[in-house]
């Protein structure tokens, strides 16, 4: 998948967590007050509140009445990669400090399979697009990844043949299903042999697989992912609590 739009409050909650680091602040250390943040940022009150109660639910600060704001124990694994984060593919690998190029292996018209049925929630020799791809930087390869989308989802609102090198969210935004939120599961592998084989991939090492399916506002099943991280390029962040 390829980068979404951040919304004004994940915007903020990335520029305070980019205060963290250069205030150099650890825990238990107090953040600015609420009137500091809002010249600093120069946003509303009510913006900053959101972008604050992310933090908050994501365990990166504490809120204590009439005492203010404090970084709790979450604060070091948040400012960090958190693997909780929903975003794109391309987006991620922007974070850690890469330029992404996209090489389109293939893309084909599939009938949905028992698999692919069940994470789409669509009956079984339903209509699919395969999009094969990988992710490099310098060319290093970094991420191979496999997308389904249902074709009955892209309609007729599409002129022409779709760039499916380009951005899925993109494409799917612009016929009223962009995706916004998506439930995962990741486990560490390595590329399956035929694939490495096939693309020249031999020296891509272990991989964290990052198996998703994603879904737009309306609760549509909208891209089924599989993403293979190259393990010496990544890591990632979460919370415990």
């Amino acid at each position: 998948m390829e980068k979404p739009r951040e919304s004004n409050v994940e915007r903020l909650r990335t520029g305070i967590l980019e205060m963290i680091e250069e205030l150099g602040l650890g825990f238990g250390d107090r953040l600015p007050t609420e009137k500091e943040m809002v010249e600093r940022f120069q946003i509303s009150r009510p913006t900053l509140r959101e972008a604050l109660k992310l933090l908050e639910q994501e365990a990166v600060i504490d809120s204590h009445q009439g005492k203010g704001r404090f970084l709790a124990a979450g604060a070091l694994l948040s400012i960090a990669r958190p693997i909780t984060k929903f975003e794109s593919v391309s987006q991620m690998v922007s974070s850690h400090g890469y330029t992404a190029e996209t090489r389109l292996l293939g893309f084909s018209a599939v009938p949905a399979d028992p698999v692919t049925a069940e994470r789409l929630a669509v009956a079984e020799g339903t209509p699919l697009v395969r999009v094969e791809r990988l992710r490099s930087s310098g060319g290093q390869p970094l991420v191979y990844s496999v997308d389904w989308l249902p074709r009955a989802l892209l309609g007729d609102g599409l002129d022409g043949t779709p760039d499916w090198s380009g951005s899925l969210v993109a494409l799917l935004d612009r016929v009223g299903r962009r995706p916004v939120a998506s439930t995962a599961n990741v486990r560490a592998v390595l590329l399956p042999d035929e694939v490495s084989g096939l693309h020249g991939l031999e020296e891509f090492g272990p991989a964290l697989l990052i198996e998703e399916v994603c879904y737009a506002a309306c609760g549509t099943r909208v891209i089924y992912a599989m993403d293979y991280h190259r393990g010496s390029a990544f890591s990632f962040s979460f919370v415990r609590k």
